[in-house]
């Protein structure tokens, strides 16, 4: 397998030009499966169409590029809210047919869940289809759990009924719990509807998970190494103390330029960062706008570029305060290969 990672640019939630052009550089025929990661801008809040228009955009240009086999074989992760110095835009992940080496490398696969009525989200039947989607989405990248490196979810929010309703970090936690079953970090059986967002022992440490209004069903995007793998392309990742925590950034910086980053910012429930009080939850602004806010200035400063994925809310993804970052990055390649290259400073 091979993996094409290509960036775009977004002048507006409506502008679809830039991913028009990245689908050229790609060989459509070769395409197994595609996903489209985006930052949109926009107010992020549950009756925003940002989301809806680009995703309209995206699958407008997914027919165009390949027809309907292409946009059935593509999935789309869109995350809204490009607060701080986030440029708005996103990546394609294309997975290429390649000749089955020896060598380890990265290898990605989605899948999704069956749709889940809005009287099963936020319950133990939505983590049971949260897991369900990272399952299948790591049968169809022929991953074992030891080798998943990183799950990238998206899961519906119960809009109407029950003390979850409108809860965007409910529909975040039950799918991160869902994922860290699939993975074998936590059994079933350990998990009850009280723990939601309450436990902070019951947490994964390879997910993030992100809601939307946008779909009825749990979506899965899942990265690994495993041998028939892309050897050009490598995933590392850090669990990050707190948002303070620089060291691991600044490591992962050290290397080559990254194509991609991806970081989840997350705070201790009481809103205090190494016992200072802050105003993350007591303000008139949301939560997750502060932390994508806060988050994207430091990622800016590590890695030269506000090219990232950032997202907000970090709930069972990592221990009470803890943040997560991931980087894709390009080890080496020859001048033919259809890579986009983002250096340090953009691209």
């Amino acid at each position: 397998m091979n993996i094409a990672v290509l960036p775009f640019d977004m002048a507006s939630p409506g502008d679809s030009s830039g991913m028009r052009r990245a689908l050229r550089s790609l060989a459509i025929r070769e395409v197994l499966q595609l996903a489209v990661l985006a930052k949109v801008e926009g107010p992020a809040t549950l009756n925003d169409v940002s989301r809806q228009l680009a995703a309209a955009c995206f699958a407008a240009e997914l027919r165009r590029a390949g027809g309907a086999r292409l946009e059935r074989r593509s999935l789309m992760l869109l995350s809204v809210g490009c607060e701080g110095v986030i440029t708005p835009g996103g990546w394609i992940v294309a997975c290429l047919r390649g000749r089955a080496g020896g060598e380890t490398g990265l290898v990605a696969g989605h899948a999704r869940s069956r749709p889940i009525p809005v009287r099963e989200r936020a319950t133990i039947l939505h983590m049971r289809a949260a897991a369900s989607a990272v399952r299948a989405a790591m049968r169809s990248a022929a991953l074992e759990r030891r080798g998943v490196e990183l799950v990238l979810i998206k899961s519906p929010i119960r809009l109407l009924g029950g003390s979850a309703a409108a809860s965007t970090a409910a529909s975040r936690g039950i799918a991160a719990l869902g994922s860290a079953v699939a993975l074998g970090e936590l059994r079933a059986s350990s998990i009850g509807e009280a723990s939601l967002c309450a436990d902070g022992s019951l947490h994964s440490s390879k997910t993030m998970a992100f809601s939307g209004t946008e779909t009825d069903c749990c979506e899965a995007l899942v990265f690994g190494h495993r041998r028939g793998g892309d050897p050009r392309l490598r995933l590392d990742r850090a669990v990050l103390t707190d948002l303070m925590d620089t060291a691991p950034l600044d490591a992962l910086a050290a290397g080559a330029a990254p194509s991609l980053v991806l970081y989840k910012a997350g705070i201790a429930g009481d809103g205090t960062l190494r016992g200072a009080r802050t105003t993350v939850f007591s303000s008139e602004w949301p939560s997750d706008k502060q932390l994508r806010a806060a988050a994207s200035g430091v990622v800016a400063a590590a890695f030269g570029t506000t090219r990232a994925f950032i997202s907000g809310g970090a709930e069972h993804q990592a221990r009470p305060g803890e943040c997560l970052i991931a980087v894709i990055r390009l080890l080496h390649a020859p001048i033919s290969e259809a890579f986009t290259w983002q250096g340090r400073g953009g691209g």
